[in-house]
């Protein structure tokens, strides 16, 4: 077959799709996330053509491990999708492989800060039979696995395991293959069965009361209410915020960096079979709330905990910057 006729293919072709060949081979693999087999399928065209043509037009494929960030930055500019470069790396294009991006937990931000405090409460990481290496997330709550799965641009499905009692709640599953992101939870400190040697990770003072959020969203707890003191006839408002994990040195960790940041006491520890619990009163649990929820974006949090402090805020008398109303 001549050059000719291979050129009145594709001048055919783009006349059935309405733009160049090239734009619509990026688009069809980037931004919709189709293989090679599904773009040959809409377009009626044989795979390894449609591999050649990627080969031809120099467009990275999700497939290969070659291309660089770099390539994926400038290529929507060469087929015309943006008309304006701007200075230093493209962080609106970022790296995904099977559906997820890879590099979430290579730098701080906030909202890498606020999944992996949730990964420190209710998160864990394995290798299958197979040797593959994948990380869970778990909560009785599908709308905040929904905002972890956003928040890392993941496509992975979430999982319900049926309650098998009354009295017991259903829960969800998030589970994500990912050999790059097993290997940067490693880096941060995690590791499999990391319960009771889970350690507080080097976290940046601009990011820790994300961290912190997350956490308690996971592993924490806050409760209120009107109760009798020993000798006395009157009840007293009551409140209580607590942290849960297996590991003492985690919790007393968190303990120093909130009186730090937060201007927290250093709470109370309490020991059960199992587990420690980090306790705060009512003065230390009103600045642990307007730390956490500082600067939040995105509805990053647990809706039904942050309501709960909000109706303490009511009951005590005070705004949401925690300061006695007059």
């Amino acid at each position: 077959m001549t050059e000719k006729y291979h050129l009145r293919r594709i001048r055919r072709l783009e006349k059935k799709i309405k733009m160049s060949l090239k734009r619509f081979l990026y688009e069809m693999h980037w931004q919709k996330d189709m293989m090679h087999k599904d773009i040959a399928k809409i377009l009626g065209i044989p795979r390894p053509t449609i591999t050649r043509w990627f080969k031809k037009y120099g467009i990275p494929s999700k497939n290969c491990h070659r291309f660089t960030n770099k390539n994926l930055t400038n290529w929507p500019y060469i087929i015309g999708i943006k008309h304006k470069k701007i200075k230093g790396p493209d962080k609106r294009i970022q790296r995904t492989k099977d559906g997820i991006n890879v590099d979430f937990f290579k730098a701080w931000s906030e909202e890498m800060a606020y999944v992996l405090g949730y990964f420190s409460a209710d998160g864990g990481m394995f290798i299958n039979s197979g040797g593959s290496k994948y990380i869970q997330f778990v909560s009785t709550d599908y709308s905040l696995l929904e905002k972890v799965r956003n928040a890392m641009d993941s496509k992975h499905k979430i999982y319900l395991r049926k309650k098998y009692k009354n009295t017991w709640k259903n829960v969800y599953y998030l589970e994500i293959g990912s050999k790059e992101i097993y290997q940067d939870l490693l880096n941060l400190g995690f590791m499999p069965k990391k319960e009771a040697r889970l350690k507080l990770p080097n976290i940046p003072e601009e990011y820790f009361n994300h961290f912190i959020r997350g956490y308690f969203d996971g592993d924490g707890c806050i409760s209120y209410g009107f109760y009798k003191r020993k000798n006395r006839n009157t009840k007293s408002f009551v409140v209580m915020t607590r942290f849960i994990s297996s590991s003492r040195q985690f919790l007393e960790d968190m303990s120093k960096k909130l009186g730090v940041y937060a201007e927290m006491s250093r709470g109370s520890m309490t020991k059960y079979p199992g587990y420690y619990n980090l306790i705060y009163s009512k003065n230390d649990s009103v600045k642990l709330s307007n730390y956490m929820y500082k600067n939040t974006k995105n509805n990053l949090f647990l809706e039904r905990k942050f309501i709960k402090f909000q109706k303490i805020f009511i009951i005590l008398g005070i705004n949401a910057l925690g300061k006695f109303s007059a």
